[in-house]
């Protein structure tokens, strides 16, 4: 009998199989339904199985034995198992569906239109977005040209728009690390992580529970200047005999190097942690957060109380803080998933998540929660 947790999560994908029949797309019911039946094994979903492979022509009795008592390979795991004799060239398995919602997302930026939400949508309807996409998108299931780069898009999307925080950021600037590009040149950006992992946010989303994944990682920057992205040859060469082409990628180098010559430099104003210089402690006002200041005479000086100064800081204080408590409770949900899969269920429920209890003391709301 399959954890009673999964239960939910096997009802709704055994509700999109059960469509997916209904309007004749057999792979995706199948898919769906190999699903379910890991994650819950139950009566109901062993009936839909049947009817899938009815209508797909039928498979062995021992595989169909097999699947439907949740051991074996599944429909899915089937379809995907490469074929060892062919010879010819590689065929394009990816659907024109497929095909189409890879172009949709990666030619656009914005987040939410990547997400196909409003500008006001709300925290249910973000996570309800994400969720449709990235079971579309995951690479382990599109295996359309692009479907890598358009999970990362949505995953980067949803990581932004659904804290609270960020989506403010980046519904002001366009970003939602505005902070990180002033303060990468003072040191501020040893707060910041510049990887991020879409493949450990699917999995905590999820709990773990899709099938067939192989565990890949993927790395994309947040802030800094972008890693340049493979181009085809083709392109390549049309942009290197093209010397308007080279200068308009270089313009922004060369503003950056002006913007730094000509700028003064100056320290951090604070520091998350007593270190070096910083050792006079301060409290924001609002979120009671623990900072550190060289002198709080000089401090208190150049950044009154009530001051639209102090409160820049203090939000930025709060910002960079509330960030790095949400990586390291992002990292230990991620264990806790792990002791789940390894069947230590007491260890990871007896598991101690102090940073995202501290989210939730400190800033009212339980983000590990909200996220997973």
């Amino acid at each position: 009998m399959g954890d009673i947790a999964n239960k939910d999560e096997s009802d709704k994908c055994l509700q999109i199989a059960q469509a997916a029949l209904t309007a004749g797309n057999y792979d995706k019911a199948a898919r769906f339904a190999d699903k379910a039946m890991k994650l819950y094994p139950s009566d109901q979903v062993r009936l839909v199985l049947r009817q899938i492979r009815s209508k797909q022509g039928g498979s062995s009795a021992s595989s169909s034995a097999a699947t439907e008592n949740g051991h074996g390979p599944s429909l899915g795991s089937a379809r995907q198992r490469p074929a060892t004799r062919s010879t010819g060239p590689v065929e394009d398995k990816s659907t024109p569906e497929q095909r189409t919602l890879v172009r949709t997302i990666t030619k656009t930026k914005d987040y939410y239109e990547i997400l196909a939400i409003s500008r006001d949508a709300t925290d249910d309807d973000i996570k309800r977005a994400y969720r449709k996409l990235a079971l579309k998108l995951h690479p382990d299931k599109n295996v359309a040209k692009g479907a890598e780069e358009a999970f990362k898009a949505v995953s980067k999307a949803f990581s932004c728009l659904s804290d609270p925080q960020k989506r403010a950021a980046y519904d002001r600037h366009g970003d939602e690390d505005p902070v990180l590009a002033r303060q990468q040149n003072s040191g501020s950006a040893q707060y910041y992580s510049d990887q991020f992992d879409p493949e450990e946010i699917f999995n905590m989303f999820f709990n773990g529970g899709f099938p067939n994944t192989r565990g890949r990682v993927f790395r994309t920057h947040f802030g800094g200047m972008p890693r340049q992205q493979q181009r085809p040859a083709g392109a390549q060469a049309q942009q290197a005999s093209n010397p308007i082409l080279q200068l308009m990628h270089l313009l922004p180098v060369l503003l950056l190097l002006l913007f730094t010559f000509f700028s003064s430099p100056s320290d951090p104003v604070f520091s998350l942690d007593p270190t070096g210089d910083y050792r006079d402690a301060q409290t924001t006002r609002q979120f009671k957060v623990p900072y550190y200041v060289k002198n709080n005479a000089e401090f208190e000086k150049q950044h009154p109380h009530n001051s639209r100064e102090r409160h820049r800081v203090e939000q930025e204080v709060e910002f960079l803080y509330k960030d790095r408590l949400e990586k390291r409770c992002y990292a230990e949900r991620l264990n806790q998933q792990k002791l789940y899969r390894w069947g230590q269920k007491d260890r990871a429920k007896a598991m101690e998540l102090n940073n995202c209890d501290e989210i939730a003391q400190r800033f009212g709301y339980r983000y590990s929660q909200t996220v997973f």
